[in-house]
C-alpha cells in the first residue's frame, strides 16, 4: 500500500539549528511541510562569499551545486507543480503519494515520471510560467511540463545584440544582480496568470521586482510564486500584501517547505585553506568532443539566430537552441517535440559510455536540456550544472560544498564559473554540454580544472 505524506510539523516546533563553519548559526523553523519531506533530503548548509547574505541552503534535488539523478531533479519540479494544482486550483492528483515515493525512493522513477508527461494536467486558462536564471531554468521548466495550455520563458543575464528585453529587474542579493527578460509582447500582453518559479525564496525581494517591472508595462490580476523552499518572515509576507493592495493584484505563495529562519554571526570573508584530495600522479583524462548538430533531424523547434555580446564586446554569431524557451518562449505543444530530441540525444550519447558512472554537466543557463538527456543515457548518471555562485569550500561531513573549482566562463573570460562537489575518481566519464559552439582558446580554463577529476573522459557536446 502506497504511504499517505502529510505535514507532520506544527508552527510551534523546536528550531533545527544549522551551524555552518562555526561562524554562521542559522535556525529553520517549520511552518509547512506538506508532503512530510525530511529537510536533510531537500538541502545542506554553506557559506557564500556574499556579504549580502552569507550562507545558501544548497539543494539536493535542484541538480545545480550538487550532483543527483536527473528525475530526481525532474520529479522535484513535478511536484511542484502537483503543489501549484493543489493551492490554485483546488485539485487533488491522483497520482502524488507516487510522484512523493519516486522522488524520496529513486524506484520506479523513470515509469512515474513518463506517466505525468504523458498525462498533462489541463489548465482553464492559458498560464506562462517564468524561471529565475541561472539556478531554476530546469526547475521553472519541469513545472511548466506538468500542463497544457501554458507557456514557458525563464530569465537570463545574457547580453542580446539588437534584442531589448521585455522587462527588466533586479535580483538584489545575488553576486550578479541585473536580470532580463526576453519575452516578447505576444507572450507577455493579456491577463493570463502569471507563475514565477523560483528554487528558494529567503525574502521575496526578487519577486517583488520582476512583479513591480512586468505589472508596469502588462499588467494582469494574478501572480503566483512557486519555490522549492519559502523562507520569508511576517515582515516579507506583509511586503507581498502592501504590493497586492498597491497594485490592485493577488499573489499566491507555492511551495514544498515553508519556514522562518534566523540567523545569528558574521560573513566569512576570508576562505579557509583548501586542498583537494586526489593522488600525487593524477591521471589525465581524455578529452572528446561532440556536434550534435550533425544530428539535426531530431530537432523539431528551430534555432534562435541572436547574437550574444560578452563584457569585452566580443560577438558570438553561433545560434541559441529554441528549445529553452529563453527567447521566444515555448508552449506546451512543445513539450513531444523537445521529449522527442532529448531521448534520441540520450540514447545516441549512451553508446559512448565506458560502462562507469558518469555526470552530466550543464553550463550555467543551460540546465534542462541536458538534465533531460541524461535521464536517457541509462544507469548511474548523475546530473548538476556549472554556477556563477561563489561558495566556500570545506571537506566535511554534513556541509553543502565540500569540493570545487572556478573557471573564466567559456562564454565570457571575465565571468568566473565554479563546479561543485566532484570528488576525485568519482566519475568515468564527464559530459559537458554547451548550447553553443565555442573556440577551443576559450574552453581551455574550463578543461584544466576538468583534467583535475580524476575522469578517464571528458566529452564537450556543443548542441549548436
Amino acid at each position: 500500500m502506497t504511504k499517505t505524506h502529510t505535514s507532520t510539523y506544527s508552527p510551534k516546533q523546536k528550531p533545527f539549528t544549522f551551524n555552518i563553519l562555526d561562524s554562521l548559526k542559522v535556525d529553520v523553523r517549520v511552518t509547512d511541510n506538506p508532503y512530510g519531506i525530511p529537510l536533510d533530503y531537500l538541502f545542506e548548509m554553506a557559506a557564500r562569499k556574499n556579504k549580502k547574505r552569507a550562507f545558501l541552503f544548497v539543494s539536493r534535488i535542484l541538480g545545480k551545486h550538487i550532483p543527483v539523478q536527473p528525475l530526481t531533479s525532474l520529479l522535484g519540479g513535478a511536484l511542484l507543480g502537483i503543489r501549484y494544482m493543489e493551492e490554485v486550483h483546488g485539485a487533488k492528483p491522483a497520482n502524488t503519494n507516487e510522484v512523493i515515493e519516486a522522488l524520496l525512493s529513486g524506484e520506479n522513477a523513470a515509469h512515474v515520471y513518463q506517466c505525468l508527461c504523458s498525462t498533462p494536467f489541463d489548465l482553464p486558462e492559458e498560464t506562462l510560467f517564468i524561471g529565475f536564471a541561472e539556478t531554476a531554468t530546469a526547475l521553472g521548466h519541469s513545472v511548466f511540463d506538468l500542463f497544457n495550455n501554458a507557456r514557458y520563458i525563464h530569465t537570463t543575464r545574457e547580453q542580446i545584440y539588437d534584442l531589448k528585453p521585455g522587462i527588466n529587474f533586479e535580483e538584489e542579493h545575488s553576486h550578479a544582480t541585473a536580470q532580463a527578460c526576453f519575452a516578447n509582447r505576444e507572450l507577455l500582453e493579456g491577463n493570463a496568470p502569471v507563475v514565477l518559479v523560483d528554487d528558494e525564496i529567503t525574502t521575496g525581494k526578487t519577486a517583488v521586482n520582476i512583479i513591480e517591472s512586468l505589472h508596469a508595462k502588462y499588467p494582469r490580476e494574478q501572480y503566483v510564486v512557486a519555490s522549492l523552499l519559502d523562507w520569508r518572515s511576517p515582515e516579507d509576507k506583509q511586503r507581498y500584501k502592501e504590493l497586492e493592495r498597491r497594485l490592485g493584484i493577488s499573489i499566491t505563495s507555492v511551495t514544498l517547505l515553508a519556514g522562518e529562519i534566523a540567523v545569528d554571526g558574521d560573513p566569512i570573508e576570508q576562505e579557509k585553506e583548501w586542498h583537494y584530495i586526489c593522488p600525487s600522479n593524477p591521471s589525465v583524462p581524455v578529452i572528446h568532443t561532440i556536434s550534435l548538430s550533425q544530428y539535426a533531424e531530431f530537432k523539431r523547434i528551430p534555432d534562435l539566430p541572436y547574437i550574444s555580446v560578452n563584457s569585452s564586446g566580443e560577438v558570438n554569431r553561433t545560434p541559441f537552441s529554441g528549445m529553452t524557451g529563453r527567447f521566444s518562449g515555448l508552449s506546451s505543444e512543445n513539450r513531444d517535440d523537445i521529449d522527442y530530441y532529448t531521448s534520441n540525444i540520450g540514447r545516441i550519447l549512451a553508446e559512448t559510455r565506458t560502462g562507469g558512472k558518469a555526470l552530466c554537466l550543464g553550463t550555467g543557463e543551460f540546465m534542462y536540456l541536458p538534465m533531460k538527456i541524461a535521464a536517457y543515457m541509462g544507469e548511474n548518471i548523475s546530473y548538476q550544472s556549472t554556477t556563477r555562485s561563489p561558495i566556500h569550500r570545506v571537506y566535511a561531513p554534513g556541509y553543502g560544498v565540500r569540493s570545487g573549482f572556478s573557471f573564466c566562463s567559456a562564454d565570457d573570460d571575465a565571468v568566473l564559473n565554479y563546479f561543485y562537489n566532484i570528488e576525485y575518481g568519482q566519475y568515468e566519464d564527464i559530459y559537458v554540454f554547451f548550447e553553443r559552439t565555442c573556440d577551443q582558446k576559450c574552453l581551455e580554463p574550463f578543461l584544466e580544472q576538468l583534467k583535475k577529476t580524476g575522469s578517464n573522459n571528458v566529452y564537450c557536446v556543443f548542441v549548436n
